[in-house]
């Protein structure tokens, strides 16, 4: 049984429509039985059908919420099918292919949406709609935006609430690029990751999707200050402590971002009722910033194995509560690939549901810190972060000693956890049957870093260990160096 949702009218309307017709009204429901709905012209389908035809998805997927299709026969008929909602029907039948906007689709449209809204050179537009129809720009972008309603909600909360935001940078810029030769994010992520050479990715220091950006004033009031820093770092001005370079980078964008010249901004999708900008890292100084310890509350790890599958979980938490806020938060520490030997990744969201994301922990500043920690710990047993690369080939006698310290450490620190006194069997069933696989590699870089959790909590490090990795996550806290950028969500 596979049931349509109604954010799925979109992708499938027109599909079904002509199916139903060509069909004459035969429909197969999700209990697997076929039923003949009224296709006359003043039925609900003939309704449905002609918001359709017209591509009016939006107004379809209401019609649909609100009004069910009526069946003429079977006359007996399960209760349940008095009549056919769009829920009932059964999505197997069809095969339109799944319709997603990538993410580079989703940071353009946001980024038009803000020109169109803020810009003084461009017309205004009484809706999302009208933009959309007869601006062009975002439909060249993606002309199937109609089909997928969340998205189109979400676009048209940004352009019907954006200047109302509290902070937002509402301001009139010259520049609305959102990458490639000549923007300011090609021209940043340069100069963070190449020219000061103090990161292997842009978005660990700042998580911005897009530059709002004032051109003019750039090259006159920024460039030479950046160059600068550069300048300094080459000639080692900064000594040992390199990172004073960004430190300083991020004194001149704060600077920027007030006087809204180059605004950053991370894009999150909204809940499609509330649209929120916070800003980070803009305090004047970075003592005054008040960053409140989260406290460590509890770890979420399940170790089952089938004979057949291998080890079944891929993903688990680690959970801690926002002192300030007394809100819950969870770090799922997972598989980050669908096949082979990959590396687990770490990234926090909401305790209850996953739409409130608040980012990835970047691993190299984690894994230096952590490692450190860890040498302090016990330089005889000093561990890195859980990499695919350091699991063994094969597991034989040693392995098994090594891990089942390790699992009898987890539960003399956490307690028990669903089949871990299993895990060791379990590895060497799962070894001799299929050698190491992304399963197996997947439970014991999950099963190492929980190890590494108690470790932490030996030498009471775990509380500053859960904080670190709770602000790392929203690119939070200028004392770790994060740029200023504002979030829009």
């Amino acid at each position: 049984m596979s049931s349509f949702s109604y954010q799925k009218v979109g992708q499938y309307a027109d599909e079904v429509v002509a199916r139903i017709i060509k069909d004459k009204g035969i429909v197969k429901a999700i209990n697997k039985k076929n039923y003949e709905i009224d296709i006359g012209k003043k039925s609900n389908f003939a309704k449905f059908a002609a918001l359709v035809k017209k591509h009016e998805y939006l107004e379809a997927e209401e019609f649909v919420r609100e009004n069910q299709f009526d069946i003429i026969a079977p006359q007996k008929r399960d209760k349940k099918f008095e009549t056919l909602g769009w829920t009932q029907i059964e999505k197997t039948v069809f095969s339109s292919k799944e319709i997603k906007i990538s993410t580079p689709e989703q940071e353009q449209i946001t980024l038009l949406i803000i020109k169109n809204v803020l810009g003084d050179d461009t017309k205004t537009w009484k809706s999302f709609t009208e933009l959309f129809n007869k601006g062009k720009d975002i439909k060249k972008i993606f002309p199937d935006l109609p089909k997928l309603s969340e998205w189109w909600d979400h676009f048209e909360l940004q352009f019907n609430d954006i200047t109302g935001l509290s902070k937002f940078p509402n301001s009139s810029y010259g520049v609305y690029l959102y990458d490639g030769a000549g923007s300011f994010m090609d021209y940043i992520s340069d100069f963070v990751t190449k020219d000061l050479d103090l990161y292997s990715k842009k978005d660990s220091w700042n998580p911005a999707d897009i530059w709002l950006v004032k051109s003019n004033v750039i090259q006159k009031k920024y460039i030479k200050d950046f160059d600068k820093i550069k300048t300094k770092l080459d000639d080692g001005i900064y000594g040992k402590n390199e990172m004073k370079a960004v430190g300083e980078l991020n004194e001149i964008l704060k600077k920027a971002y007030r006087e809204h010249d180059i605004c950053g901004i991370s894009l999150k999708k909204s809940d499609r009722k509330k649209l929120n900008f916070t800003e980070f890292n803009l305090e004047a100084k970075s003592n005054t910033q008040k960053l409140p310890n989260v406290k460590f509350d509890r770890i979420e790890m399940d170790c089952e194995y089938d004979e057949k599958k291998g080890f079944l979980s891929k993903t688990s938490y680690f959970y801690v509560i926002d002192t300030a806020s007394k809100k819950s938060f969870k770090c799922a520490y997972k598989s980050n690939t669908g096949k082979g030997v990959g590396n687990i990744t770490y990234e926090f969201l909401a305790a209850e549901g996953a739409s409130a994301f608040l980012g990835k922990v970047p691993k190299p500043e984690l894994k230096s810190w952590l490692e450190n920690q860890i040498k302090a710990l016990n330089k005889t047993d000093a561990r890195e972060m859980p990499q695919g690369s350091l699991l063994p080939e094969k597991f034989g006698k040693d392995e098994k000693l090594i891990w089942q310290k390790k699992v009898n450490k987890i539960i003399s620190t956490f307690g028990k956890f669903p089949h871990l006194d299993k895990l060791v069997a379990n590895l060497q069933k799962s070894y001799a049957a299929f050698g190491l696989d992304t399963e197996n590699a997947t439970m014991m870089q999950m099963v190492d870093f929980t190890y590494l959790l108690a470790r932490l909590k030996d030498n009471k490090n775990l509380t500053k260990f859960a904080t670190m990795a709770y602000y790392f996550a929203q690119k939070k806290g200028q004392k770790y160096y994060f740029g200023p950028f504002g979030k829009l969500y």
